[in-house]
């Protein structure tokens, strides 16, 4: 990244942004920044999950008071942009009479002169804080589609769990009633009995934190969305390969929504320091007045001049410029942030979603196979209860750990969707057909 000074009229050094990192992303328009990041997403067929995800995703999103509010935000800009387009300075109309010795009336008419062109200066930087704003939404936006996903990954994960937890209390409740009555006919141990008790205790401590777990990403997805309808999307059960590019990265974070606010931003305060700077600009007024004294018409002009001896409006625009200095310091450390956002984003999702494949195509099928075939062999009486229950726990641990591997990847997902741009995929494009992948 390369900084270079910049002076502004009449005011200290500041640091610019080079046009070839930020302007890019500040004078490009949003509607192109879509069609470059969707245009990427062409190639995923969309399947059923995807196409319920995507309208549920809609629906809440757009629904959601953080984006509504945003979306006020954007009004209010355009709103002060169109304040801030108008003139100035009102002209001003003065009346005059008297009626002493000598009968007079005037009437003037006097007008203020925008001579250091204010006006131009806060529309620009208006129209600047209006691109910041609508960029403010996009990023909010996908802020809330993020937090929809993770409430989405807690409460199927954690389904998942309660489902698995309940499994293992119902197998280890049978595995200490037929240890017991095995004992009582002399056929088993008290050691291995009291193994099968506190398998079983260890079974229903899981199962009421899994219960408890649930009930909170229940809870919490019902806090987002509004509304206590449980019909909410599934997971997808196919996963895209991560595309990004390492020599498309920094193309991919200037266009990312949060940086194109924040290097809007940062035109805003540049513009900023130009307002200010008008501030200390002679503004003359110009009166005209016409009247009657007596038989006498009278005809006046008259020009003011203000004195800038009490206040030249310096400290003003020292502080504008500072706070420039600010913004443009804000948004590298912004742009460092996102871009290593990305870059993790890309290699954990690589890592987690090649290790949910390696295990749907090695261990995910035959695991409920193994679990049935323990219990057949402890039961006839080929598998001894202590190695029974140490595998049976074994087993019940890995296919938890394979459930939560699938939460992670969910996450995962979903960051690199947020931290690349691709969430646009979700939120703007129209599926075109309810195909499933298998």
């Amino acid at each position: 990244m390369i900084i270079k000074p910049c002076f502004k009229r009449g005011l200290t050094l500041s640091i610019c942004l080079p046009i070839c990192l930020f302007g890019s992303a500040v004078l490009m328009p949003v509607a192109h920044a879509e069609t470059a990041s969707t245009s990427s997403q062409s190639r995923l067929a969309p399947n059923a999950d995807s196409v319920a995800l995507q309208r549920w995703l809609n629906k809440n999103v757009n629904n959601h008071p953080s984006v509504l509010a945003a979306q006020a935000a954007v009004d209010s800009a355009g709103f002060q942009l169109i304040a801030a387009d108008r003139a100035l300075y009102n002209p001003e109309l003065e009346f005059d009479a008297e009626a002493a010795e000598t009968n007079s009336a005037y009437v003037g008419l006097s007008q203020t002169i925008d001579w250091g062109d204010i006006r131009g200066a806060r529309t620009v930087m208006a129209g600047s804080q209006r691109a910041a704003a609508k960029h403010g939404l996009e990023s909010t936006r996908r802020n809330t589609a993020a937090a929809f996903l993770s409430g989405l990954s807690e409460y199927h994960t954690s389904a998942a769990l309660k489902a698995l937890a309940k499994q293992g209390d119902t197998l280890m409740q049978r595995s200490a009633k037929l240890a017991k009555k095995r004992f009582d006919a002399g056929d088993l141990g008290k050691v291995e009995v009291d193994l099968a008790n506190l398998s079983y205790a260890q079974a229903r401590f899981k199962l009421a934190d899994a219960i408890s777990q649930h009930a909170r990403a229940t809870q919490n997805l019902i806090a987002l969305t509004g509304s206590a309808n449980k019909n909410w999307p599934d997971l997808l059960s196919v996963y895209p390969a991560p595309d990004t590019q390492p020599q498309q990265v920094d193309k991919t974070v200037q266009q990312l929504p949060q940086m194109r606010e924040i290097t809007a931003r940062v035109k805003a305060a540049q513009d900023n320091v130009k307002v200010q700077s008008g501030q200390g600009t002679i503004n003359p007024t110009i009166a005209v007045r016409a009247g009657k004294e007596e038989q006498d018409t009278l005809l006046g002009l008259n020009l003011s001049i203000p004195l800038q001896v009490r206040n030249n409006f310096r400290a003003e625009v020292d502080a504008a410029n500072a706070e420039m200095i600010q913004a443009e310091r804000e948004a590298i450390d912004a742009y460092r942030k996102l871009k290593s956002r990305l870059e993790i984003a890309t290699v954990s999702y690589q890592l987690s979603r090649d290790a949910w494949l390696s295990w749907q195509q090695s261990g995910a099928d035959t695991l409920s196979e193994q679990i049935k075939l323990l219990e057949r062999l402890w039961k006839a009486g080929e598998l001894n209860t202590t190695d029974y229950l140490v595998q049976l726990t074994q087993a019940l641990q890995t296919k938890a750990s394979a459930i939560e591997q699938r939460g992670r990847m969910w996450n995962d997902w979903s960051e690199w969707l947020i931290a690349s741009g691709k969430i646009e995929h979700w939120l703007y494009q129209q599926p075109a057909n309810n195909t499933r992948q298998k």
